[in-house]
């Protein structure tokens, strides 16, 4: 993958988690860019049946979606994963 893509595919994976992010809060409550770490749970990953994954939503999770599709939406992902 070349350098333009990857830091489109970084930019938008960021975009995705703050408007991710902003749908949880209530109305009236925003969030910056330097408060998204501190609003994102901490875990990373998870354990199952002895495997180790990605969370949902997490940053890499969704440069993994984004890799596949850079056309991705919110609620494709959301659903995607439901």
């Amino acid at each position: 993958m070349n350098g333009k893509k990857s830091k489109l595919i970084r930019r938008r994976a960021r975009e995705l988690q703050m408007e991710w992010i902003s749908s949880l809060l209530p109305e009236g409550e925003t969030i910056t860019a330097e408060k998204l770490d501190e609003a994102l749970p901490s875990d990373k990953y998870y354990m199952s049946m002895g495997t180790l994954y990605l969370s949902f939503m997490n940053y890499k999770w969704i440069e993994k979606k984004l890799k596949k599709d850079i056309n991705l939406k919110l609620e494709n992902l959301i659903n995607s994963n439901a």
